[in-house]
């Protein structure tokens, strides 16, 4: 094993996200999480040790349906910056809500991007992802969802049962969570990384860090051009920017500035 395969998984919950790269072949350590009786904030790893650093803080403050937030959501967003920059991984992955806050790590090239559950199974989920590396390498991942969406996401609160939200999730029909309550176990299910995703991120890391093709990669991008809205995409010809999404992007962060 060695130690770019090696991995820390902070804000872990029952880890779909972490799930995912197991099942690609890296080596997940979690670090202590609330539904474990666990405080990120007294969590302090040996540095240089993991090749990577994957989690999401709690989205909740950053929801757009939040009309209140409490502050505890950008803390814990600023406890996911401490732990990488103590550790100095080769590379992070951050995921969160579409409106989570911009943020920088010092020394880290960084893309943000999106990635929709629905491209890989007939539900939709948006979700946000930032991606830095100390080599300054990017991913170039793909965009898009299919058109035959059944449904939404799986949420704290959802109506379906408990087997269909685990199901949605890409969790087989019998996995259980026996010590929670039926409403913790959804919140619970509802607050992971769907599995597919997770798998996706794994091996869309595999391949443009790691893997064979990551160098060719790196070429191609020198040679043509990146995507200005900062998420990373390649592009073509004349193209600036790799879709609608991705101009109208850049338009709000040029309208905050």
């Amino acid at each position: 094993m060695t130690k770019g395969k090696l991995i820390l998984s902070i804000f872990p919950g029952i880890d779909l996200l972490g799930k995912g790269f197991e099942e690609q072949g890296f080596c997940v350590v979690r670090s202590p999480d609330h539904i474990t009786g666990g405080d990120i904030r007294d969590f302090v790893a040996p540095s240089g040790v993991f090749g990577g650093v994957v989690g999401g803080s709690p989205c909740q403050d950053f929801s757009a349906l939040n009309r209140a937030p409490t502050g505890y959501g950008l803390a814990m967003l600023n406890e996911y910056k401490r732990v990488v920059l103590d550790n100095q991984p080769s590379w992070f992955l951050f995921e969160n809500v579409a409106q989570f806050p911009n943020f920088t790590i010092k020394g880290y090239t960084q893309q943000r991007f999106e990635l929709d559950l629905g491209w890989f199974v007939e539900y939709s989920r948006l979700r946000h992802f930032m991606f830095g590396s100390l080599s300054g390498a990017l991913l170039n991942p793909m965009k898009g969802k299919k058109h035959n969406i059944k449904g939404g996401a799986v949420v704290g609160k959802d109506s379906r049962s408990f087997q269909a939200c685990c199901e949605i999730q890409g969790l087989s029909h019998d996995f259980d969570l026996p010590f929670f309550s039926l409403s913790g176990k959804k919140q619970a299910v509802a607050n992971g990384v769907p599995l597919p995703l997770s798998c996706y991120l794994a091996k869309l890391i595999q391949r443009d860090y790691y893997g064979e093709e990551a160098g060719q990669i790196r070429i191609k991008a020198e040679a043509e051009k990146r995507c200005a809205c900062q998420c990373g995409r390649l592009v073509y010809g004349r193209a600036k920017y790799d879709g609608v999404s991705c101009r109208k992007r850049a338009q709000r962060q040029r309208s905050r500035i």
